[in-house]
């Protein structure tokens, strides 16, 4: 049952969404023409931007075609929220003369405390009017869109967009509109109170509160300036003609006392609004001798909006309504709830203890510098988005510099700073003509702008492709209209709409089917990238797979797919449905699409490309160096792609990346984990080795040249197929890393390495990769071209590999009937070999460089080894030049030994060539989920290692094809082995195979190998 808040949001949705498919449905010359005109109208409106010394270059501010919709509901809940927020704000100046703790959080210079302390007289206590504009974001077409309401920072004198929004507005209202209902004629869109209006009420009303019978109204600001917006004469005009009174556009040099009144020319101001701070007055009067007696006279007898109240508009006022202890005694508990609910936490930056985000008293340079992730650092007296730094978008270096600096100015009224928990900004997606003439849709951040007063509430949106959101940041303005909903609650609920899912339903499968075929094409370049192209077609592959993920990217960021998957989703189902499964899946990979621009998606693949083939020569020259320019470029790369999907929520962007390769998973929860398991497997490796170092003596038929790789590779196959892999759906190639991809539901490619001088490599490969090409072989067939067919997660799947690599292919069970056949195949080499000594040579524990290479006791230091690194590497702790440097020491630390050198290093895994980051902890998590399932098997098929002894792996896979294999991603990963274990993500089965397998000494101190 959805509540009305719910119901109200989806409905917004829902109009939103019919918006954005009538204005999709226009053809391309259509769109084209009527950008055209808005950019015209825009012009002949004054909405134009300059910058320049004198002016001398301007652009027209966008408006962009779609408009925002906003129920009326929602307009009176944000007209509430916005105008107590507004009162509490009003209170400030009379608790600042009062209070030395709201002193200290609103920070004045000496000059400006002593023109408040001058001019804030007994009358200001009962009206002192405030104008301005609370920045806020609020997903209006989500479920929960009151609980999305964050209020980011007030500013309270001399803000932008009285003038454009409405003008936005109005002119959305007869371009736009008209052709959208001759589209949809159900759609019912109207203008919202004009903000001019809303202002002009607002002034004239205070005149008449102080007693200014005249009413002639002044406007104020530096209007010599060039820079911005040019608002303000038109505002003037066009106050002027619409309602007739007295407005004039004046600057603080062109006021004049006379007679104790206040002139501009010929007119006698009555009340006047400012776009001036306080500060910038004194330095005016410092700079130029501007005489400010005029407007000293306005404020103490308040006929200034906004009044002297709007100098304590700082960031920092919104750390005294986040406190607890101090609005507990001042504000109501209505109050009180709205502050903690939609006001962001804020804290000035000094040395201090505070109240941190979830109630407790802490250091907040230790919270802000332990936090990054999920804060922002801003210039509390900042504004127009300069100077404000996001923790997840920058270095913990460059983050402890900013920081350093703004402690250093803590005690500077003009320059201090404060932290601000982090907010998710909404992503809108709006049609864009680019420079070929080109429609197409692009994501764009967007931010609200409220400015209340007691009559309504005026609404200014600024769209942005970047998280600091400001017209000039390549953005512009998007109208905001009031809608009403499109159908009714029953409707909602979804009843009405049940007549159509099958053709939703039928449409969403062509739109999935088409993502899964483009997937495939996608993953079959890549296969044939590291197996048989040409090394002189690298560029162009690189060209060709951009191509690919671009229009991957643009079937997902589609507003034809948006609409579809938002009528599936208005439709009740049970969460556990396969359909509602499908949606969430399809709804995370479209949100991935709108946080990435068609150019980050683009640069990525080029930068992955070159580096693979960079890679690629490094390992041939064994020279770092020769990688290092391209992997610069793709850890850059990476970092803005993750940042990107990140976003400005509380994921930061290395969770981002580990949750793309496992969902749910993020470093806290990882790290730990790989730190527990290698405190135990340091002194394990240590133990073991000396246990067994007289078993563990070097094997003689370990020699050079005496297994042919064509032998191998067939004796390889053989493996496959005893397994169940079907080579009528898949193939098994060579490549410098052995990897494995489905290219299809009936298209599996494997491929491994062999060296002449030993088996093992080859044979640990396949068992490693036919786990994987068992697994991408195993779903459902039902599930064929659905998002479901595939792996909930990567170490679901490297769990499958792990298994059959170290639970199978390393124990004696497998070997009884497998070693027999590999002497046949090399009897000089393995003739006079027992399989009891194969067995040892193939689970001796030593240390080694190959992380691939290693036994099951080091193979998780080497995880850990890369962990550690590629978390430096995002973070920018770790420069790329040092790698291979740090590679060395982090492998003498956990692993005791050097490598020779970068090959036997760094260059070993393709993983980051490939902008791969955050896939490694997921061959830890295999081992531990394969160790759980093996343990699991053992358990309910008691006779399954006799099968194995026999050859018959028939009954192993059997029990994995029903428990892994066919639910494919019905269920997330650790449901997926809770099921079939009993238990979600646990170590202990891995570390208790481990101890058995070389702790518990038998008779003869042998380490008891499964033999």
């Amino acid at each position: 049952m959805l509540c009305p808040d719910e119901i109200l949001g989806l409905a917004g949705r829902s109009l939103e969404g019919r918006v954005r498919r009538a204005l999709h449905h226009l053809p391309p010359d259509a769109v084209q023409a009527l950008d055209a005109r808005l950019r015209g109208d825009a012009r002949d409106n004054d909405l134009v931007y300059e910058w320049g010394e004198h002016g001398e270059q301007s652009a027209v501010i966008r408006i962009f075609l779609r408009p925002l919709c906003l129920l009326p509901e929602q307009l009176s809940y944000l007209h509430h929220v916005s105008l107590s927020i507004l009162d509490a704000l009003k209170r400030l100046p009379e608790m600042y003369l009062s209070d030395k703790h709201v002193r200290r959080t609103l920070p004045l210079s000496r000059d400006e405390d002593a023109f408040l302390r001058e001019v804030f007289t007994p009358t200001h206590r009962d009206s002192h009017p405030l104008f301005g504009r609370l920045d806020a974001v609020c997903d209006l077409g989500s479920a929960r869109w009151r609980d999305t309401l964050k209020f980011l920072e007030p500013n309270l004198s001399g803000v932008g967009g009285i003038h454009i929004a409405p003008v936005a507005e109005s002119l959305v209202m007869r371009d736009v509109v008209p052709i959208l209902k001759g589209r949809d004629p159900g759609l019912h869109l109207e203008l919202p109170r004009d903000q001019r209006d809303l202002f002009l009420q607002l002034l004239l009303d205070h005149a008449q509160t102080v007693g200014r019978a005249g009413r002639n109204l002044c406007l104020l600001e530096p209007k010599y300036q060039h820079g911005g917006p040019q608002e303000q004469s038109a505002l003037c005009r066009h106050l002027r003609r619409r309602h007739g009174v007295t407005v004039v556009h004046a600057d603080p040099r062109e006021l004049r006392l006379r007679n104790g009144e206040v002139y501009y020319g010929d007119t006698q101001v009555d009340v006047l609004y400012r776009d001036y701070e306080v500060r910038d007055l004194l330095k005016l009067r410092a700079e130029t001798g501007c005489d400010l007696s005029p407007l000293r006279l306005l404020f103490r007898q308040n006929r200034v909006v906004s009044s002297i109240g709007g100098e304590l508009d700082h960031k920092s006022g919104f750390e005294l309504l986040t406190d607890p202890d101090f609005v507990e005694p001042r504000f109501s508990a209505e109050k009180r709830r709205i502050f903690a609910r939609h006001i962001l936490w804020t804290r000035l930056v000094y040395e201090r203890r505070t109240r941190l985000p979830d109630g407790r008293k802490g250091d907040l340079l230790e919270f802000a510098r332990t936090e990054r992730e999920h804060l922002a650092l801003k210039p509390n007296r900042g504004y127009g988005g300069a100077g404000i730094l996001l923790g997840p978008a920058v270095t913990p270096a460059q983050w402890d510099t900013a920081l350093d600096e703004a402690l250093r100015c803590a005690n500077d009224p003009q320059r201090s700073w404060v932290v601000q928990r982090l907010t998710e900004l909404p992503v809108g997606e709006f049609p864009v003509i680019d420079a070929a003439g080109q429609v197409h849709e692009e994501p764009f951040y967007t931010v609200l702008g409220f400015a209340p007063t007691d009559e309504g509430l005026g609404v200014l949106c600024r769209a942005s492709q970047r998280q600091v959101v400001n017209v000039a940041q390549r953005g512009g303005v998007c109208a905001v209209l009031l809608g009403h909903p499109p159908e009714s609650e029953e409707a909602l609920r979804g009843p009405a709409k049940v007549t159509r899912g099958p053709e939703v339903w039928q449409a969403l499968r062509q739109e999935i089917a088409t993502l899964r075929h483009l997937d495939a094409t996608i993953d079959l370049l890549g296969w044939d990238e590291e197996t048989y192209l040409p090394t002189g077609a690298r560029g162009e592959r690189g060209e060709q797979l951009a191509t690919l993920e671009g229009l991957r990217h643009k079937l997902l960021a589609s507003p034809w797919l948006g609409d579809l998957v938002a009528e599936a989703q208005a439709r009740p189902a049970a969460p556990e449905t396969p359909e509602a499964i499908e949606l969430r899946l399809l709804w995370g990979r479209r949100g991935q699409a709108l946080a990435l621009s068609a150019g980050l998606i683009r640069t990525f693949a080029e930068a992955r490309s070159r580096s693979l083939a960079s890679w690629e020569e490094a390992r041939t020259r064994r020279d770092f160096t020769v990688w290092a320019p391209a992997l610069r470029e793709v850890v850059k790369v990476a970092r803005e792609r993750a940042t990107a999907l990140a976003g400005a929520g509380n994921m930061t962007p290395y969770d981002v990346l580990l949750d793309e390769h496992d969902e749910g998973m993020t470093r806290p929860r990882v790290a730990p984990v790989l730190e527990a398991l290698c405190a135990r497997l340091v002194p394990m490796a240590r133990e073991v080795a000396e246990r067994a170092a007289g078993p563990f003596t070097p094997v003689p038929w370990l020699a050079p040249g005496r297994y042919p790789e064509a032998k191998q590779e067939g004796f390889c196959r053989e493996l496959l197929v005893a397994m169940g892999f079907d080579f009528s759906r898949g193939r098994l190639d060579r490549s410098t890393h052995p990897f494995t991809l489905a290219a299809g539901t009936n298209d599996v490619r494997m491929t491994i390495r062999a060296s002449q001088d030993s088996p093992l490599p080859a044979i640990l490969a396949t068992l490693h990769e036919g786990g994987h090409g068992l697994y991408d072989q195993g779903f459902d067939p039902a599930h064929r071209h659905t998002l479901l067919g595939q792996a909930p997660g990567m170490a679901i799947h490297e769990s499958q590999a792990r298994l059959w690599e170290n639970l199978v292919g390393r124990g004696g069970p497998f070997w009884t009937h497998f070693f027999p056949r590999l002497r046949a195949l090399f009897p000089e080499a393995l003739g006079a070999v027992e399989r009891e000594a194969f067995l040892l040579a193939m689970n001796r524990v030593r240390p080694g460089p190959s992380r691939v290479e290693a036994d099951e006791v080091t193979y998780n230091l080497h995880i850990l080894l890369r962990f550690e690194l590629e978390v430096a590497l995002l973070d920018g702790q770790l420069a790329v030049d040092d790698l291979p440097a740090a590679f060395r020491e982090r492998m003498q630390a956990l692993l005791g030994l050097v490598p020779a050198d970068d090959l036997a290093g760094c260059l070993q895994d393709v993983h980051w060539a490939l902008g791969a980051f955050g896939y490694f902890p997921s061959y830890t998590l295999g081992n531990l989920y394969a160790a759980q399932l093996y343990e699991a098997w053992q358990h309910q098929v008691p006779d399954g290692e006799a099968a194995l002894a026999r050859g018959d792996l028939a009954p192993l896979l059997g029990w994995l094809r029903q428990h892994v294999h066919r639910p494919g991603h019905l269920y997330r990963a650790e449901e997926i082995i809770r099921r079939a274990t009993g238990s979600g993500l646990n170590a202990d089965p891995f570390l208790r195979h481990l101890e058995r397998k070389y702790l518990n000494r038998g008779a003869q101190g042998q380490p008891p190998l499964p033999i």
